[in-house]
């Protein structure tokens, strides 16, 4: 039986309005009513996916700034990471140019050194504002204790900037492009697969009993968890190669998910 549905935000469960469709939301009831539970995993913070959990109407399971912190839906913490104070400014440092937006995440605020109008257009696809910080590197280790740098810019430059980072500081980070012309550097070894198993390890479910929906790279490695992976159909192609199953909405995935449980009691 699948126990547990994982879902990703951006591309997969909410648009570029942060708008769930009314099929998404009823048929996440129809799991509920089913008894599986239900887990949201995103690259953003966790106050913004407490936001998404709102308008879906109920109380779930967390996974947030791709697997940096995890919550139960009783708001337990089971994990949370950041960087060393050294590497984060270093990494800070690297990672600034002026052909790149280069925001610093700290627990549930975004920073970024200066505000103009392009930072002004992507704050209005978060719930909550983007702060400025003009002392970045001064306040990392202060007011800053980063868990996540993100990097937004043109596609081929954001990957450009992803090989550099990794070329130096492959030892100490990784690297996912969660959307097109965006790139996440976390701490080693956390990924979204890596925060699902401590959530599993709590819920005492197998990895058999999960099944995961999402869009992005930064989703692979919860697709590498379970057979019951789902990759949205405008995924990339390299994206959609790693899952079981090639949906259109998390809908669908449900529907699926729904007759192979009821196909299980059957026999």
């Amino acid at each position: 039986m699948i126990k547990l549905l994982v879902s990703d935000l951006d591309g997969t469960l909410i648009d570029k309005k942060n708008q769930v469709a009314s099929y998404d939301i009823e048929a996440l009831k129809q799991l509920r009513e089913h008894n599986v539970d239900i887990c949201l995993a995103s690259g953003r913070m966790d106050n913004e996916i407490m936001e998404v959990a709102k308008a879906v109407g109920d109380q779930l399971h967390r996974v947030s700034q791709n697997g940096a912190f995890v919550m139960t839906n009783d708001h337990v913490s089971l994990h949370s990471r950041t960087f060393e104070h050294d590497l984060a400014k270093k990494l800070y440092e690297s990672a600034c140019s002026d052909r790149y937006i280069t925001m610093v995440c700290s627990d549930n605020i975004n920073f970024v050194a200066q505000k103009n109008d392009v930072i002004q257009q992507i704050e209005e696809r978060f719930f909550f504002p983007i702060e400025e910080q003009e002392n970045m590197l001064t306040e990392i280790g202060q007011s800053l204790t980063p868990s996540k740098i993100t990097v937004l810019g043109h596609h081929d430059e954001v990957l450009e900037m992803q090989q550099s980072i990794q070329d130096v500081f492959h030892e100490d980070v990784d690297t996912f492009i969660s959307e097109k012309g965006c790139l996440d550097i976390m701490p080693k070894n956390i990924s979204k697969g890596n925060a699902l198993l401590v959530l599993l390890k709590h819920l005492q479910l197998k990895p058999e009993e999960i099944a995961c929906v999402g869009d992005s790279f930064n989703d692979i490695p919860m697709f590498k968890l379970t057979p019951n992976s789902f990759a949205i159909s405008h995924a990339h192609e390299d994206v959609k190669k790693e899952a079981a199953y090639v949906v259109d909405t998390v809908s669908e995935a449900v529907q699926i998910i729904l007759e192979k449980n009821k196909n299980i009691i059957c026999s």
